[in-house]
């Protein structure tokens, strides 16, 4: 589902004259991202860009893929997770920019890494609360035993005496009781949840957002996964784009998601950017090399 059609960046050319006096009163963060797609500045060449189902930014370290992003989340006021600190250069910049929807999407989402980081340290918290706050077996052993089971002769209890070890005994075993077995099972269940990888963690992140009809913006998706869960992220975003009609901008290096199905790609490395097929991108053929080279280990 094709819902931007097209996004055009700055004219920078056309600004030239503006944007040299703009420079020369900021620092270089004060004016990111004025320069960064101008020929006059970085030789890089950049004017427009025409979506598909899948459009993804591939490039180097400092290639813009990611400032291309947020440049078209924040002139779209798309929904993200943090909030992107704007410099009046960045704020004069997206005044600038054009862009033309086919279809207005239900909703519009910007995913960072950052964004994923930040679910599983979350989950790594849940976790730590559920093993301090978890029911052992020992507890369950209480619950399934009757009163008389514990204490056949009465629970002896005084308070005046030293020895507490009765009392503690009898408040473990009255704590334990109140304590259902679907409790237990849900504490279980919570222990199995720790074994999860970041990986595995990240998939059920992007899962759990995949709605119908939304604009997808992201951004590395790939960190924190390894090259299993990058092909079931590959698997999920075609199926998202196949039955649940949604878009998706990506920003990624990763050879395993620049080879999604029918995805148009923009090479940021090249100049004029152009458009490429994922296996002639610089990353997919290293790797294919590598492999070559040492195909004596896999037949």
């Amino acid at each position: 589902m094709i819902f931007l059609k097209n996004f055009q960046l700055m004219n920078e050319e056309v600004r030239y004259k503006e944007l040299l006096k703009i420079f020369r009163n900021c620092t270089t963060d004060e004016y990111y991202p004025l320069g960064l797609f101008n020929p006059n500045f970085t030789g890089q060449r950049i004017e427009q860009i025409d979506f598909e189902d899948i459009t993804i930014l591939y490039g180097g370290n400092g290639s813009g893929k990611t400032t291309i992003l947020n440049i078209i989340a924040e002139k779209l006021e798309v929904f993200r997770y943090k909030k992107f600190l704007q410099t009046e250069a960045f704020k004069y910049y997206i005044s600038n920019c054009q862009y033309e929807f086919d279809e207005k999407p239900l909703c519009r989402k910007f995913l960072a890494s950052d964004d994923i980081f930040d679910h599983i340290l979350t989950v790594r918290e849940e976790n730590k609360s559920l093993k301090n706050n978890k029911i052992n077996e020992e507890d369950f052993h209480y619950k399934s035993k009757s009163y008389q089971d514990i204490f056949p002769n009465g629970a002896k209890l005084d308070f005046e005496n030293e020895n507490r070890e009765e009392i503690e005994k009898f408040f473990h075993f009255s704590e334990a009781r109140k304590k259902t077995r679907r409790q237990f099972v849900l504490s279980r269940v919570g222990e199995m949840q720790r074994q999860y990888s970041n990986g595995e963690n990240a998939l059920m992140f992007f899962e759990k957002e995949m709605e119908k009809n939304v604009l997808f913006l992201l951004d590395e998706p790939e960190n924190s996964m390894s090259p299993i869960f990058q092909i079931e992220l590959k698997q999920l975003i075609e199926d998202s784009v196949k039955y649940k009609k949604c878009q998706f901008i990506i920003a990624t290096h990763s050879p395993f998601i620049l080879s999604l199905e029918n995805a148009k790609i923009y090479n940021l490395d090249e100049n004029p950017v152009w458009i490429r097929k994922w296996y002639e991108l610089e990353n997919v053929k290293l790797m294919y090399e590598l492999l070559k080279q040492n195909r004596e280990y896999f037949e």
